[in-house]
């Protein structure tokens, strides 16, 4: 996370921010409204829910992107901040993104994980454009990836957040996207990769985001989420209104936030 706040304008709280617990002093705990109560300690099983974007609404995410000297990583994470934003109400939205981690030349050769975890925060003023929410996703990534040598465990000791069996600190959802080319490992002498299936998996937070953009362009959205609090048909509904949020984005990157209507002609009929 990083402490380039002059990007962010004071804004007043919105009235559920009041509400909202807090993990630290001026960290909202993110309120996802769940289908099931929260247990007092977070051990959750992983369910999924993955779709494909449209190749049209990829092809204008780019263009948007790059217009405002983004990337396709940073418009996708400013649709998803924006969809917090939208299912919470709240303003000041964390979401941890994981980084490789070696941009270092001393180990560039040695094999193993450094991966480390960063935490992009948007303040979000739901009157304010998407493009707006764009720049300021590009501000915060670019930022952060100045202090990307700082592990979160060091960043939560320096916050001292209030400690939660039931909650990450700082964050409480995940982004993660990847640029996936598989042909580059199968080139390589002496290697040999072999496909596994894995079995039952715990889910490490409420809601995880992994986007991957395949070689062909083809970009996959995976939803996995605590299945004891979420019902599918939530999660399904939650991808639609990601993908509409995206098109807006890509399309309208005027339209104010708050003023997007996010219900499907069929979700109107069932409240009617």
């Amino acid at each position: 996370m990083h402490r380039r706040t002059k990007h962010r304008r004071a804004r007043p709280a919105l009235p559920c921010d009041s509400r909202a617990p807090r993990a630290a002093e001026g960290a909202p705990v993110l309120q996802l409204p769940s289908d099931h109560p929260r247990p007092s300690s977070a051990s959750y099983h992983a369910a999924r829910h993955s779709f494909v974007l449209p190749a049209s609404l990829v092809t204008g995410l780019q263009r948007q992107a790059q217009r405002q000297g983004a990337t396709l990583f940073m418009a996708l994470l400013a649709g998803f901040q924006a969809l917090l934003q939208r299912y919470t109400g709240q303003d000041d939205i964390r979401v941890g993104v994981p980084i490789a981690n070696r941009h270092r030349v001393e180990i560039e050769n040695i094999v193993g994980s450094f991966v480390n975890t960063q935490v992009l925060r948007n303040g979000i003023d739901s009157r304010a454009p998407l493009k707006v929410l764009l720049d300021q996703a590009r501000e915060a990534a670019l930022g952060a990836q100045t202090h990307q040598d700082l592990p979160f465990e060091q960043l939560v000791e320096a916050l001292q957040p209030e400690r939660n069996l039931n909650q990450n600190p700082l964050f409480q959802v995940m982004y993660n996207h990847l640029r996936e080319d598989a042909d580059v490992l199968e080139i390589l002498p002496g290697l040999m990769m072999e496909n596994h299936v894995l079995g039952e998996q715990a889910a490490q937070f409420e809601l995880t985001l992994d986007t991957t953009e395949r070689p062909d362009g083809q970009v996959i959205a995976l939803f996995s989420y605590a299945a004891e609090l979420f019902e599918p048909e939530t999660i399904e509904r939650l991808g639609a209104h990601y993908l509409h949020l995206l098109r807006q984005l890509a399309e309208h990157p005027e339209r104010i936030l708050g003023d997007i209507d996010l219900l499907s002609a069929e979700e109107k009929a069932q409240l009617r």
